[in-house]
């Protein structure tokens, strides 16, 4: 349910997971419910402080990948402002359009989106279609598209629901990269979470001098295992996780929070809503707390408190307001 989301800060050093831990999401499962869509449920007891996910991108939308399509984005914007403000999702989406594999494209196209989008309107997207075709050479079409995925064209409206996917649920590297997940970005907002996020760091392979990152992160899992005398690692975004706040039953919804900051939730529903209406959320906040305010409101008139309440610490590589200025 998110929308393209920085990366705040940058925590300490947690050493990448195997590639087994890095999948972490066996303890959790994907359900549809209705009026939300699919959501994300434990599959199994867990205690406080207990890593409920732990999960890598499925794919990985780097500036460095395609210069030029990017160039023809930014000229495009120039000349006429996309609705979103920004070219982000517009590039992730024609990148991953050509280079998604059939899991990652998979991801893409089940993602939570909007019935509608006013700032995605079809005339700008068939705009970038047919600037595409015109200005990029043949190989460029569906012919590239990575092996084992279906060749489609490229229609205005297949890149407007993917730059809807990567808007609502595409989260922000560094570098100016965005993130798709799987599980994670399935994970609903509460102001009574029962997990916590926290940011991975892991030691990779230096890249080479103006060589893009790979588009999926198995790469960089194997070259950790693979040290020889000479190799030259640096530290880099490895994925994310959740936490347990409390102790959790199995079937219960994994949620956590969006961008609210401790002062935030320290204020009444109505408050907490705004708040996230203005950081781009395009859904109305009905978490247990919430509907709890609203009923005491309505029934007897409570006044909610407005103080600040204490920052709290889950550990080493969390990231408090996660999706903060958008």
């Amino acid at each position: 349910r998110s929308p393209s989301a920085p990366i705040a800060g940058r925590p300490p050093l947690a050493l990448r997971p195997s590639p087994a831990a890095a999948q972490r999401t066996m303890g959790t499962v994907v359900r549809e419910v209705p009026g939300k869509g699919r959501c994300l449920f434990a599959a199994a007891d867990h205690e406080k402080d207990e890593r409920v996910l732990t999960e890598s991108p499925v794919f990985l939308s780097d500036p460095d990948a395609e210069p030029d399509i990017l160039a023809l984005l930014e000229r495009l914007h120039a000349a006429e402002p996309f609705g979103l403000g920004h070219v982000k999702a517009h590039y992730a989406a024609v990148l991953s359009y050509l280079n998604a594999s059939q899991a990652a494209y998979s991801v893409l196209t089940e993602r939570w989106m909007p019935q509608q989008e006013k700032r995605i309107g079809l005339d700008e997207v068939e705009r970038v279609v047919a600037s595409l075709k015109d200005q990029l050479p043949p190989s460029d079409d569906a012919d590239r598209v990575p092996e084992g995925r279906a060749k489609e064209e490229l229609t205005p409206a297949i890149l407007q629901r993917l730059i809807m996917a990567w808007e609502f649920n595409g989260f922000s590297g560094y570098d100016n990269s965005l993130l798709m997940y799987d599980r994670y970005s399935t994970a609903s907002h509460s102001c009574d979470p029962n997990c916590a996020s926290i940011v991975l760091m892991g030691l990779f392979k230096k890249k080479p001098a103006g060589k893009p990152c790979a588009a999926s992160f198995e790469n960089d899992v194997q070259a950790t295992g693979t040290m020889k005398k000479g190799d030259v690692f640096e530290q880099r975004y490895a994925g994310l996780a959740l936490q347990s706040r409390r102790e959790m039953k199995c079937g219960e919804e994994i949620t956590f929070n969006y961008c609210l900051t401790a002062e935030d939730m320290a204020q009444d529903f109505q408050h907490r809503r705004s708040q996230l209406n203005l950081r781009g959320w395009k859904f109305q906040c009905d978490c247990s707390r919430c509907a709890l305010e609203i009923r005491e409101l309505l029934t007897g008139g409570k006044a909610f408190p407005t103080g600040e309440v204490e920052e709290e610490h889950v550990g080493e590589g969390e990231m408090l307001g996660l999706f903060e200025d958008m």
